[in-house]
Protein backbone atom coordinates (compact mmCIF):
# COMPACT_ATOMS: atom_id res chain seq x y z
CA UNK A 1 0.00 0.00 0.00
CA UNK A 2 1.50 3.50 -1.06
CA UNK A 3 1.88 5.77 1.67
CA UNK A 4 -1.36 8.58 2.10
CA UNK A 5 1.41 11.70 1.62
CA UNK A 6 2.63 10.12 -1.50
CA UNK A 7 2.13 11.72 -4.82
CA UNK A 8 0.28 9.48 -7.22
CA UNK A 9 2.42 7.50 -9.53
CA UNK A 10 0.00 7.96 -12.32
CA UNK A 11 -0.67 11.73 -11.42
CA UNK A 12 3.48 11.94 -11.52
CA UNK A 13 3.05 10.13 -14.93
CA UNK A 14 0.64 12.52 -16.33
CA UNK A 15 2.57 15.62 -15.08
CA UNK A 16 6.03 14.42 -16.29
CA UNK A 17 5.48 12.66 -19.71
CA UNK A 18 4.18 15.55 -21.70
CA UNK A 19 6.79 17.86 -20.18
CA UNK A 20 9.45 14.94 -20.68
CA UNK A 21 8.44 14.74 -24.42
CA UNK A 22 8.65 18.34 -24.99
CA UNK A 23 11.92 19.03 -23.62
CA UNK A 24 13.46 16.16 -25.31
CA UNK A 25 11.72 18.02 -28.40
CA UNK A 26 14.04 21.48 -27.62
CA UNK A 27 16.85 19.60 -26.31
CA UNK A 28 17.21 18.35 -30.10
CA UNK A 29 16.36 21.39 -31.90
CA UNK A 30 18.75 23.17 -29.97
CA UNK A 31 21.73 20.75 -30.64
CA UNK A 32 20.88 21.33 -34.25
CA UNK A 33 21.51 25.25 -33.38
CA UNK A 34 24.26 25.01 -31.38
CA UNK A 35 25.88 22.10 -33.77
CA UNK A 36 25.01 24.23 -36.93
CA UNK A 37 24.61 28.19 -35.62
CA UNK A 38 23.31 30.62 -37.74
CA UNK A 39 25.37 32.79 -39.90
CA UNK A 40 26.65 35.85 -38.18
CA UNK A 41 25.86 34.10 -34.37
CA UNK A 42 28.93 33.33 -32.28
CA UNK A 43 29.49 31.08 -29.58
CA UNK A 44 32.60 30.86 -27.90
CA UNK A 45 34.02 28.60 -24.95
CA UNK A 46 33.73 28.32 -22.16
CA UNK A 47 29.82 29.15 -22.57
CA UNK A 48 29.72 26.69 -26.04
CA UNK A 49 30.53 23.88 -23.67
CA UNK A 50 28.54 24.61 -20.50
CA UNK A 51 25.97 24.87 -23.22
CA UNK A 52 26.15 21.37 -24.35
CA UNK A 53 27.03 19.66 -21.21
CA UNK A 54 23.26 21.73 -20.15
CA UNK A 55 21.67 19.80 -23.11
CA UNK A 56 23.39 16.33 -22.23
CA UNK A 57 22.34 16.72 -18.64
CA UNK A 58 18.80 17.67 -19.44
CA UNK A 59 18.42 14.78 -22.36
CA UNK A 60 19.67 12.26 -20.44
CA UNK A 61 17.41 13.48 -17.59
CA UNK A 62 14.28 12.98 -19.65
CA UNK A 63 15.47 9.46 -20.54
CA UNK A 64 15.84 8.09 -17.40
CA UNK A 65 12.19 9.93 -16.53
CA UNK A 66 11.23 8.22 -19.32
CA UNK A 67 11.98 5.26 -17.45
CA UNK A 68 10.90 5.61 -14.61
CA UNK A 69 7.51 6.38 -16.16
CA UNK A 70 7.69 3.09 -17.78
CA UNK A 71 8.43 1.25 -14.12
CA UNK A 72 4.89 2.46 -13.01
CA UNK A 73 3.99 -0.58 -15.81
CA UNK A 74 5.76 -3.08 -13.91
CA UNK A 75 6.79 -4.13 -9.97
CA UNK A 76 10.50 -2.85 -10.76
CA UNK A 77 13.33 -3.67 -8.27
CA UNK A 78 14.17 -2.08 -5.82
CA UNK A 79 18.14 -1.60 -6.69
CA UNK A 80 16.38 0.04 -10.50
CA UNK A 81 14.09 2.63 -8.52
CA UNK A 82 16.86 3.70 -6.47
CA UNK A 83 19.06 3.68 -9.15
CA UNK A 84 17.02 5.68 -11.87
CA UNK A 85 15.78 7.84 -8.97
CA UNK A 86 19.96 9.12 -7.93
CA UNK A 87 20.41 9.46 -11.78
CA UNK A 88 17.42 12.06 -12.27
CA UNK A 89 18.96 13.75 -9.39
CA UNK A 90 22.37 13.64 -10.48
CA UNK A 91 21.13 15.19 -14.18
CA UNK A 92 19.11 17.75 -12.67
CA UNK A 93 21.82 19.25 -10.10
CA UNK A 94 24.29 18.70 -12.70
CA UNK A 95 22.25 21.38 -14.49
CA UNK A 96 21.44 23.27 -11.21
CA UNK A 97 25.56 23.80 -10.89
CA UNK A 98 25.38 24.55 -15.19
CA UNK A 99 23.47 27.51 -14.61
CA UNK A 100 25.75 29.00 -11.76
CA UNK A 101 28.58 28.88 -13.93
CA UNK A 102 27.46 30.18 -16.60
CA UNK A 103 25.70 33.23 -14.15
CA UNK A 104 29.14 33.73 -13.40
CA UNK A 105 30.42 33.34 -17.10
CA UNK A 106 28.25 36.90 -17.43
CA UNK A 107 28.46 38.11 -13.74
CA UNK A 108 32.26 38.66 -14.77
CA UNK A 109 31.79 39.56 -18.58
CA UNK A 110 29.58 42.18 -17.99
CA UNK A 111 30.03 43.49 -14.48
CA UNK A 112 33.63 45.58 -14.12
CA UNK A 113 35.39 44.08 -11.68
CA UNK A 114 37.29 45.81 -8.85
CA UNK A 115 38.61 43.07 -6.12
CA UNK A 116 41.23 41.85 -6.77
CA UNK A 117 40.49 38.69 -6.66
CA UNK A 118 37.56 38.95 -9.51
CA UNK A 119 40.02 40.69 -11.76
CA UNK A 120 42.32 37.40 -11.77
CA UNK A 121 38.74 35.44 -12.07
CA UNK A 122 38.52 37.86 -15.28
CA UNK A 123 41.63 36.84 -16.83
CA UNK A 124 41.86 33.42 -16.25
CA UNK A 125 38.08 32.62 -16.56
CA UNK A 126 38.37 29.84 -19.22
CA UNK A 127 40.36 27.60 -16.28
CA UNK A 128 38.48 28.95 -13.68
CA UNK A 129 35.31 27.94 -15.12
CA UNK A 130 36.65 23.96 -16.34
CA UNK A 131 38.90 23.44 -13.10
CA UNK A 132 35.53 24.74 -11.09
CA UNK A 133 32.83 22.62 -12.92
CA UNK A 134 34.67 19.42 -12.99
CA UNK A 135 35.37 19.71 -9.22
CA UNK A 136 32.00 20.80 -8.77
CA UNK A 137 30.94 17.77 -10.93
CA UNK A 138 33.11 15.26 -9.07
CA UNK A 139 31.74 16.60 -5.44
CA UNK A 140 27.86 16.25 -6.51
CA UNK A 141 28.69 12.70 -8.43
CA UNK A 142 30.39 11.38 -5.02
CA UNK A 143 27.68 12.42 -2.89
CA UNK A 144 25.18 10.69 -4.56
CA UNK A 145 27.00 7.83 -5.48
CA UNK A 146 28.10 7.20 -1.61
CA UNK A 147 24.04 8.59 -0.91
CA UNK A 148 22.97 5.87 -3.32
CA UNK A 149 24.95 2.63 -2.14
CA UNK A 150 24.20 3.30 1.20
CA UNK A 151 20.42 3.89 0.52
CA UNK A 152 20.69 0.68 -1.33
CA UNK A 153 22.29 -1.53 1.26
CA UNK A 154 19.68 -0.39 4.19
CA UNK A 155 16.91 -1.55 2.21
CA UNK A 156 13.36 -0.59 1.14
CA UNK A 157 11.75 1.13 4.08
CA UNK A 158 8.32 -0.71 5.22
CA UNK A 159 4.82 0.83 5.79
CA UNK A 160 4.50 2.19 9.24
CA UNK A 161 8.30 1.86 10.01
CA UNK A 162 8.90 5.03 12.20
CA UNK A 163 12.01 6.57 12.31
CA UNK A 164 12.72 5.52 16.07
CA UNK A 165 12.40 2.15 14.51
CA UNK A 166 15.11 3.14 11.66
CA UNK A 167 17.78 4.37 13.73
CA UNK A 168 17.76 1.56 16.12
CA UNK A 169 18.61 -0.58 13.00
CA UNK A 170 20.86 1.24 11.50
CA UNK A 171 24.40 0.49 11.84
CA UNK A 172 27.76 2.75 10.64
CA UNK A 173 26.44 3.02 7.02
CA UNK A 174 24.27 5.30 8.64
CA UNK A 175 27.10 8.27 9.33
CA UNK A 176 28.31 7.49 5.68
CA UNK A 177 24.74 8.38 4.14
CA UNK A 178 24.26 11.66 6.44
CA UNK A 179 28.14 12.52 5.26
CA UNK A 180 26.56 11.90 1.72
CA UNK A 181 23.72 13.87 2.32
CA UNK A 182 25.18 16.91 3.92
CA UNK A 183 27.65 17.48 0.89
CA UNK A 184 24.59 17.24 -1.54
CA UNK A 185 23.07 20.03 0.94
CA UNK A 186 25.90 22.01 0.87
CA UNK A 187 26.47 21.52 -2.85
CA UNK A 188 22.80 22.97 -3.76
CA UNK A 189 22.98 25.67 -1.04
CA UNK A 190 26.19 27.33 -2.55
CA UNK A 191 24.83 26.78 -6.36
CA UNK A 192 21.53 28.14 -5.55
CA UNK A 193 23.70 31.34 -3.65
CA UNK A 194 25.90 31.61 -6.43
CA UNK A 195 22.52 32.09 -8.72
CA UNK A 196 21.06 34.37 -6.80
CA UNK A 197 24.50 36.84 -6.25
CA UNK A 198 25.70 36.76 -9.45
CA UNK A 199 22.46 37.13 -11.30
CA UNK A 200 21.23 40.25 -8.58
CA UNK A 201 24.44 42.13 -9.08
CA UNK A 202 24.69 41.85 -12.51
CA UNK A 203 20.86 43.26 -13.09
CA UNK A 204 21.71 45.84 -10.11
CA UNK A 205 24.51 46.87 -11.85
CA UNK A 206 22.59 46.97 -15.73
CA UNK A 207 19.79 48.65 -13.51
CA UNK A 208 21.99 51.93 -13.13
CA UNK A 209 23.87 51.95 -15.94
CA UNK A 210 20.58 52.75 -18.35
CA UNK A 211 19.71 55.17 -15.49
CA UNK A 212 22.68 57.24 -16.26
CA UNK A 213 21.84 56.48 -19.87
CA UNK A 214 18.88 57.76 -19.10
CA UNK A 215 20.26 60.70 -17.64
CA UNK A 216 22.53 61.62 -20.33
CA UNK A 217 20.18 61.44 -22.86
CA UNK A 218 21.96 57.93 -24.65
CA UNK A 219 19.86 55.72 -26.63
CA UNK A 220 19.27 52.05 -25.34
CA UNK A 221 19.88 50.65 -28.93
CA UNK A 222 23.03 48.92 -28.91
CA UNK A 223 22.93 45.04 -29.68
CA UNK A 224 25.02 44.54 -26.95
CA UNK A 225 23.32 46.23 -24.10
CA UNK A 226 19.75 44.78 -25.02
CA UNK A 227 21.57 41.34 -25.58
CA UNK A 228 22.61 41.91 -21.83
CA UNK A 229 19.80 42.78 -20.25
CA UNK A 230 18.08 39.75 -21.69
CA UNK A 231 20.62 37.40 -20.91
CA UNK A 232 20.14 39.29 -17.17
CA UNK A 233 16.04 39.20 -16.97
CA UNK A 234 16.06 35.39 -18.35
CA UNK A 235 19.08 34.72 -15.40
CA UNK A 236 16.52 35.83 -13.12
CA UNK A 237 14.01 34.08 -14.09
CA UNK A 238 16.15 30.86 -14.13
CA UNK A 239 16.68 31.87 -10.22
CA UNK A 240 12.62 32.42 -9.85
CA UNK A 241 12.37 29.20 -11.28
CA UNK A 242 15.42 27.05 -9.56
CA UNK A 243 14.27 28.62 -5.75
CA UNK A 244 11.51 26.66 -5.22
CA UNK A 245 12.95 23.22 -6.24
CA UNK A 246 16.05 24.39 -4.45
CA UNK A 247 14.95 24.75 -1.82
CA UNK A 248 12.67 21.39 -2.04
CA UNK A 249 16.24 19.96 -2.85
CA UNK A 250 18.11 21.45 0.37
CA UNK A 251 14.66 20.63 2.41
CA UNK A 252 14.82 17.06 0.98
CA UNK A 253 18.42 16.48 1.71
CA UNK A 254 17.92 18.30 5.57
CA UNK A 255 15.00 15.27 5.95
CA UNK A 256 17.38 12.45 4.70
CA UNK A 257 19.84 13.86 7.43
CA UNK A 258 16.71 13.89 10.30
CA UNK A 259 15.85 10.10 8.85
CA UNK A 260 11.79 11.95 8.03
CA UNK A 261 12.22 12.18 4.31
CA UNK A 262 10.53 8.81 3.93
CA UNK A 263 7.32 10.38 5.52
CA UNK A 264 7.08 13.49 3.39
CA UNK A 265 7.82 11.70 -0.22
CA UNK A 266 8.47 7.83 0.34
CA UNK A 267 8.35 7.06 -3.94
CA UNK A 268 10.10 10.47 -4.64
CA UNK A 269 7.63 10.86 -6.99
CA UNK A 270 7.04 14.99 -5.89
CA UNK A 271 10.82 15.71 -5.81
CA UNK A 272 11.16 13.77 -9.64
CA UNK A 273 7.85 16.16 -11.08
CA UNK A 274 9.67 19.19 -9.50
CA UNK A 275 12.88 18.22 -11.44
CA UNK A 276 10.61 17.39 -14.81
CA UNK A 277 9.05 21.04 -14.70
CA UNK A 278 11.88 23.35 -13.87
CA UNK A 279 14.45 21.53 -16.17
CA UNK A 280 11.63 21.93 -18.78
CA UNK A 281 11.49 25.93 -17.29
CA UNK A 282 15.56 26.29 -17.58
CA UNK A 283 15.17 25.12 -21.63
CA UNK A 284 12.63 27.74 -22.27
CA UNK A 285 14.40 30.16 -20.62
CA UNK A 286 17.44 29.03 -22.76
CA UNK A 287 15.98 29.66 -25.40
CA UNK A 288 14.66 32.77 -25.06
CA UNK A 289 18.18 34.39 -23.54
CA UNK A 290 20.84 32.71 -25.97
CA UNK A 291 21.09 34.28 -29.48
CA UNK A 292 22.33 30.80 -30.95
CA UNK A 293 18.85 28.57 -29.60
CA UNK A 294 16.70 32.20 -30.41
CA UNK A 295 17.98 32.48 -33.81
CA UNK A 296 18.18 29.27 -34.97
CA UNK A 297 14.52 28.44 -34.37
CA UNK A 298 13.88 30.98 -36.09
CA UNK A 299 15.87 29.76 -39.08
CA UNK A 300 14.18 26.41 -39.34
CA UNK A 301 10.48 27.60 -39.05
CA UNK A 302 11.59 29.95 -42.05
CA UNK A 303 12.98 27.20 -43.56
CA UNK A 304 9.81 25.01 -42.66
CA UNK A 305 7.45 27.75 -44.32
CA UNK A 306 9.99 27.86 -47.75
CA UNK A 307 9.27 23.61 -47.82
CA UNK A 308 5.61 24.35 -48.29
Amino acid sequence: MSNSNDLSPWVYALLSSPLCLTATFFNIIFFFCLMRPVAGVILRNPLRILLIVVLLNSTFQQLVTALTIIMLLFDSPFWLQTLTRALVYQFFCANFSCNAWISIFYYISIVPQQHPIFIWIKRNINAVLYVGFVLNQIVLLMSLSMGTVMYFLRGPVPNNFTSLERNKTLTADQYLFHVANFTYLIYCTCSLFTLLFSWGKTFVYLREHLKKMGQSSESFSLPKQKSQMRVTVTGMVQVALFLPSSLWTIAIASLHITDNFEMVDPKRFVTMTFCSMFSFGNLLCFGFSQSVFRHGIVSVFNKIKRHK
